[in-house]
């Protein structure tokens, strides 16, 4: 195009609010998604069990177990409603059972979840799993407000997470639970019957 030729009208149209902050932040943003697209598949192919895990842990990797561990800090706020101890009770040996029941297409978006969790926040030059116990709580809080992906992801592990807390018996004098009533009442199970019309 010659310098003398006018652009065509629209030509630029929807560029015009651009500033340069916004274009720094822009590009900050998409570098650090290319970043998580790109470990991805390094990251769900990896083969074996990371070492270094508790034992007990016989499904969950390295990754997923950092990132619930982080979770269950800051989203079981044990001390604070003097409820028992989430090592007390053994949550993350329950989440490990949960994620082995599931199949293995839920059990990928499990370990995809995790990974974006954990590394969605590197554009603050931090994993999840390493932010102090205040800001992983507001990180959390952030999710939890987000876009749908970031609620999706975050409504999911927060129900494992919350499963594996409260299906232990020592959790429910707290609620004032004191189990299920067809033990209680001796109730016989009639399996899936149909609804009564």
């Amino acid at each position: 195009m010659k310098s003398n030729e006018t652009l065509p009208p629209g030509f630029l149209a929807g560029l015009e609010p651009l500033s340069r902050r916004s274009f720094l932040s822009s590009s900050v943003h998409i570098a650090a998604t290319a970043g998580i697209v790109l470990a991805f598949p390094r990251q769900v192919l990896a083969a074996g069990k990371a070492d270094g895990l508790p034992p007990g842990i016989k499904h969950l990797s390295k990754l997923e177990y950092r990132v619930f561990d982080k979770l269950r800090l800051v989203m079981l706020p044990t001390q604070k409603y003097s409820l028992p101890s989430s090592t007390e009770v053994p949550v993350m040996q329950n989440v490990d059972i949960w994620v082995g029941k599931l199949n293995q297409r839920t059990r990928l978006l499990v370990t995809l979840g995790a990974e974006t969790i954990e590394y969605g926040s590197l554009y603050r030059f931090s994993r999840f799993s390493h932010m102090p116990d205040d800001k992983a709580a507001r990180h959390v809080h952030n999710w939890q407000t987000g876009n749908v992906m970031q609620r999706g992801i975050m409504s999911s592990l927060k129900m494992l997470l919350t499963l594996g807390y409260w299906q232990d018996t020592r959790t429910w004098p707290a609620l004032q639970y004191d189990g299920p009533v067809t033990e209680k009442w001796g109730i016989r199970r009639l399996g899936n019957a149909p609804m009564p019309r």
